[in-house]
């Protein structure tokens, strides 16, 4: 809302609001129709605003209203303050409508490869004049980039608790194992530990948390594969996998995508190795409406991931 300060003066934003439609109108008729309100009403608020300047702001030759040189002057402030507030409200309403904004994005390479970009890509489809920053990181570096509180929303799969972030579990979905194609085992619907006893086996890193739960997976059952490789990405172990390497056990959103571009097979395991990914937003600072938006996009494309 315009308002007009003056040490000695004590304007009212519809005296001036009744100026600039007679101004820009022509006429105290017009600005009534403008405003929505009586001519008698623009009257007394020109009347009133004269009285408060000191001048006059029109001189009525035959039957139109001349603005005084002194008008002219006024409605220039005038106007560029209306001006001014138009471009706020243009800005609010682009805030509004999601035609404006940002996003930074810090993502573990399982959800940051393939699965994210996809979202994103559909988001900005809809949402012409967002800026999306995607950062794809490992899983401890995407947990510092949210708790720094300079990344909008990350995901990751690392369970720590910080009091700098709000953590959210995305989803739990059971690892696969990933087999060359034409591999023995596929003729398996399921496989056991059992069925990688001996056999070349890709591993993922020893830093990598779950290294732990798949040597688990194996010790339980007494049997030992033979490690030939050890990789961070589960995307390098299905690549790896792809050239008839050996065979592995990854985390399920980078296994189903490998085998839909036809690199490897994927069977369940039984039992079953659950992975959890999770969902990151700083906790120090609220959450925008964009970061809204794309997490319950997210949460959509992982629910439909878990019932596929």
């Amino acid at each position: 809302m315009f308002k007009y300060y003056e040490l000695d003066m004590k304007l009212s934003h519809r005296q001036i609001e009744a100026f600039r439609a007679i101004i820009e109108s022509g006429s105290v008729t017009a600005a009534a129709d403008l405003l929505f309100v009586t001519q008698p009403s623009v009257s007394r608020l020109l009347a009133d605003l004269e009285a408060e300047l000191g001048f006059s702001l029109f001189a009525r030759i035959g039957r139109s209203l001349t603005p005084t040189p002194e008008a002219n002057a006024l409605y220039e402030e005038v106007r560029r303050s209306y001006v001014g507030l138009q471009e706020v409200s243009r800005v609010a309403d682009d805030i509004r409508r999601y035609r404006s904004g940002s996003l930074k994005i810090a993502a573990m390479p399982a959800l940051g490869l393939s699965f994210l970009p996809s979202i994103v890509a559909q988001f900005l489809a809809e949402r012409t004049g967002i800026a999306v920053s995607l950062r794809v990181r490992s899983s401890h570096a995407v947990v510092q980039h949210v708790s720094s509180q300079q990344f909008d929303i990350g995901f990751s799969a690392l369970d720590v608790d910080l009091p700098a972030i709000r953590r959210e579990p995305l989803g739990t979905l059971p690892m696969l194992a990933v087999l060359p194609p034409n591999h023995v085992l596929c003729e398996k619907q399921v496989l056991e530990p059992r069925d990688f006893h001996g056999k070349p086996f890709i591993a993922l890193g020893s830093e990598i948390s779950t290294r732990s739960d798949t040597d688990h997976f194996f010790s339980l059952a007494k049997v030992r594969p033979l490690v030939v490789a050890e990789a961070q990405l589960s995307f390098s172990i299905c690549a790896m996998v792809a050239g008839g390497a050996g065979m592995s056990i990854v985390e399920p959103v980078t296994a189903r995508h490998c085998a839909e571009l036809g690199l490897v097979e994927v069977r369940p395991l039984s039992p079953e190795q659950p992975f959890t990914y999770d969902m990151l937003t700083p906790a120090l600072r609220p959450s925008s409406r964009l970061v809204g938006d794309l997490a319950a996009r997210v949460k959509e494309r992982f629910l439909a991931l878990g019932s596929g």
